[in-house]
């Protein structure tokens, strides 16, 4: 797949790697070199061999984005890029893509055609962040506790063609301090792929003093660090391994590695995002629960599996978050990981979440155009989803008096999918028509434009029980990813009718963790304003809105649970 598409039909997750080609492929070599400014590795040097691209005057010859889903990349000017082939140097010129919401690029072109092997060089920094940085995806590359941890996507320009090849990654040492580890989402040291540069576009990468669960990074698992956590590490790695093992048998897919980064954020913000073979989450500043860690390793694991093969995120984002959330709350159920009243509480968080969204009505194309300037707008598809596949796993088990099921449909995706096949979303929708008729096909098309989905009162029997009460939902009031500053804050919200002001500093936010939990927990923001510190108090709540809630019965500790 294109480099370019693949970035934009996988802004949110990363899709799971094609078998090797090969020996006959095409070779790509990189080779990272740290440099170290006193203590800390402060860039990474990059020295890049491609073979034979027998390019014509004016081609791209690399690529790499300026805007990465909601995040800036400072991309390379041309004469950062040192190029030269068997003829001798060659001199870029860069060509800006257009803009797109999700990811815009930026492209070199050669000024004469290529000779040979290509031989590129340039230097990678990291993104200064700090306290007032909006959260986002976690491509950036950012320095911290002397290393560097980040995405291939911030600070590698990589051949712009559809190729596959014969991937080598290696790593130079020896202008970094001693004990200094170079690692890649497949490795340590010198490592190998067959793949695209997509693949490299969305591998993670650590340099520094490095530290991991095994201690030498070896094996088929792997976890990955700079700063000391708040959490129990080594606890966590064993209960993620456990759970990769058992998540690599459902979707049979035994046998492969996986690595794990973790990485500190300045700000009071967790998240995570997929990488190749890996993934990354970060941690906020106040603090990490074990649970919720737990809940969200286990969303981003299930990311290397279910995947639409669609070029277009708003298409897609049903499918990849929704199978995310809803096998997190399956899979670690079935595999007793969460008892079932951490089962209910999830569905309930989702169902809430769905019911109480100002986009509950708005289509996937609409929403999926708001993804990265609105949090809720970018929270729809992940329980959007969630419900859609609860319905349909009701539906088809009630049709089939419980032969089948979601779990047939996802694994027929991969299925196709390992065979070579792609299988898009209009493929999705005559599966299901296949299995329970022209309604299904409606059903399908009412959540892609956004009518509401409604499981069946017994989706969850015997175990859960469903019920309709009113709630109001958290609501901050403005831009929840941006955590010192008051940005896009809503007319008529709480918030602004309390006295907040667009721009206004945020010095401290009391008690926003009770808030989120309890409907009755008042949020205390000292800010502020021309100068002036002032303190403003509110109920950070929406209207009341009604919302479906599901009980564990009193008869489900007997009963066999069907999810």
């Amino acid at each position: 797949m294109p480099i370019k598409t693949l970035l934009l039909a996988t802004s949110l997750s990363m899709p799971l790697l094609a078998a090797a080609q090969p020996a006959t492929l095409p070779k790509l070599d990189l080779l990272m070199m740290p440099h170290q400014h006193g203590a800390e590795v402060d860039a990474i040097g990059v020295r890049l061999t491609i073979d034979n691209p027998h390019l014509a005057p004016g081609a791209s010859l690399l690529t790499m984005p300026t805007y990465a889903v909601s995040i800036d990349v400072p991309a390379y000017a041309a004469d950062a890029i040192e190029a030269r082939d068997d003829a001798g140097p060659l001199t870029l010129t860069v060509k800006e893509g257009e803009p797109d919401p999700s990811m815009v690029f930026r492209d070199y072109l050669v000024g004469r055609a290529t000779v040979g092997n290509v031989v590129v060089r340039y230097t990678g920094k990291p993104r200064a962040v700090d306290a007032h940085t909006r959260n986002g995806p976690l491509y950036d590359l950012r320095a911290e506790a002397g290393g560097l941890l980040g995405a291939g996507m911030y600070f590698l320009a990589l051949p712009a063609d559809e190729r596959r090849y014969q991937i080598t990654l290696d790593w130079d040492l020896s202008q970094a301090a001693p004990g200094t580890r170079g690692v890649w989402s497949l490795g340590e040291g010198r490592q190998t792929l067959a793949g695209t540069s997509g693949d490299l576009f969305q591998s993670g990468f650590a340099i520094g003093p490095v530290k991991s669960l095994p201690a030498d990074g070896r094996g088929p698992f792997a976890l990955y660090w700079l700063s000391e956590p708040p959490f129990d590490m080594a606890r966590l790695a064993a209960d993620t391994q456990a759970m990769y093992r058992a998540m690599a048998s459902f979707f049979q897919d035994q046998g492969t590695t996986y690595r794990i980064f973790a990485r500190r954020n300045p700000y009071p913000s967790s998240g995570g995002s997929g990488w190749t073979r890996s993934f990354v989450f970060g941690y906020g500043s106040d603090g990490a629960n074990a649970d919720d860690q737990k809940l969200l390793l286990t969303h981003e694991m299930v990311h290397n599996w279910p995947r639409l093969d669609d070029n277009d995120l708003s298409t897609t984002a049903w499918y990849t978050e929704g199978t995310a959330e809803y096998y997190t709350a399956v899979l670690l159920y079935r595999n007793q990981s969460i008892t079932l009243d951490k089962f209910a509480e999830l569905v309930n968080k989702h169902t809430e979440d769905y019911m109480t969204s100002p986009f509950i009505h708005t289509s996937n194309q609409q929403a999926g155009e708001q993804f990265w300037s609105d949090t809720r707008a970018q929270r729809l598809p992940y329980v959007r989803g969630f419900l859609y596949f609860l319905r349909l796993n009701a539906q088809l088990r009630e049709h089939t008096q419980g032969r089948r099921g979601v779990d047939d449909l996802v694994l027929e995706v991969l299925r196709r999918q390992r065979a070579g096949q792609q299988v898009r979303a209009a493929d999705w929708r005559t599966m299901v028509v296949g299995e329970l008729g022209e309604p299904a096909g409606r059903d399908y098309d009412d959540m892609v434009s956004g009518k509401l989905i409604e499981p069946p009162a017994s989706a969850l029997a015997p175990c859960l029980a469903r019920s309709l009460r009113q709630v109001r939902a958290f609501d901050l009031g403005f831009d929840e990813m941006s955590h010192t500053v008051v940005r896009r804050l809503r007319a008529g919200s709480q918030a602004a009718l309390a006295g907040l002001a667009e721009g206004d500093q945020i010095a401290s936010m009391d008690n926003l963790q009770q808030a989120r939990k309890d409907e009755t927990g008042m949020l205390s923001l000292l800010v502020t304003r021309d100068g002036q510190q002032r303190r403003i108090s509110y109920l950070p709540r929406a209207q009341p809105a009604p919302v479906w809630r599901w009980t564990v019965s009193p008869a489900s500790a007997a009963a066999r649970c069907g999810f």
